[in-house]
């Protein structure tokens, strides 16, 4: 009685593992997805960033320009 009661114990102890570890499974894999999708928007985003910046010193050039032809 005692083995069998053991052997009960344990399969419903492998059961509760085998049920944690598919929680964790579909867990890692939204987080995973959530990952690449901020990874995606930050590349974006970066790309963004780097063409206003173009723009910034393109229109400060401009800027200069049309200064020094006002004060010539």
């Amino acid at each position: 009685m005692r083995r069998q009661l053991g052997q009960q114990l344990d399969q419903a102890a492998a059961g509760d593992l085998v049920a944690r570890i598919e929680e964790l499974t579909r867990q890692y894999q939204l987080l995973a997805t959530e990952r690449d999708a901020l990874r995606r928007e930050n590349s974006e985003l970066a790309q963004k960033l780097e063409e206003a910046e173009e723009d910034l010193a393109a229109a400060r050039t401009s800027l200069r320009e049309m200064i020094r032809r006002e004060n010539a």
